[in-house]
């Protein structure tokens, strides 16, 4: 594991270094020199290049991706975020509650905490500021400190 965050670090420097140079070695894929480095979901870690440029998390069209041509991964990594609720639903459906449970999984924790915090520092709360009693690392993921 250490290993290849290593080649993956290295790779990243040689590539500012020596521009023209750039290789990923990505198994399975076969890319041309000058093709773009292909995007991740943060979420999920699958693939999402087939999705618009500015992407950051697997969306309606990437999971509808994967369902046409991929099914092995939309059973084993995307299927199971939906809920016995949206099972029965039009697969159109499933897509868009997929895609919207990969966003929640990574926007929820930041804004639940934001919300407990703001909860424990308001006024009508406390007679005290507790502020100084907030784990740092809880403020800086709510965005409340730097």
């Amino acid at each position: 594991m250490e290993l290849n965050v290593l080649n993956k670090i290295y790779d990243f420097i040689h590539g500012f270094i020596h521009p023209n140079e750039l290789k990923l070695h990505i198994p399975g894929a076969h890319r041309e020199e000058n093709d773009s480095p292909q995007k991740k979901c943060p979420v999920t870690g699958l693939d999402i290049s087939m999705q618009p440029r500015g992407s950051k998390f697997l969306s309606y069209t990437g999971v509808k991706w994967y369902y046409e041509h991929d099914y092995k991964t939309y059973c084993e990594i995307l299927s199971p975020r939906l809920t016995d609720t949206w099972k029965e639903s039009t697969i159109e459906f499933q897509f868009r509650e997929i895609a919207h449970s990969i966003r929640n999984s990574d926007s929820n924790p930041r804004n639940n905490t934001r919300r407990k915090i703001s909860k424990i520092l308001d006024d009508k709360n406390s007679l005290f500021n507790n502020f100084d009693l907030i784990d740092k690392r809880k403020l800086k993921e709510a965005g409340l400190v730097q």
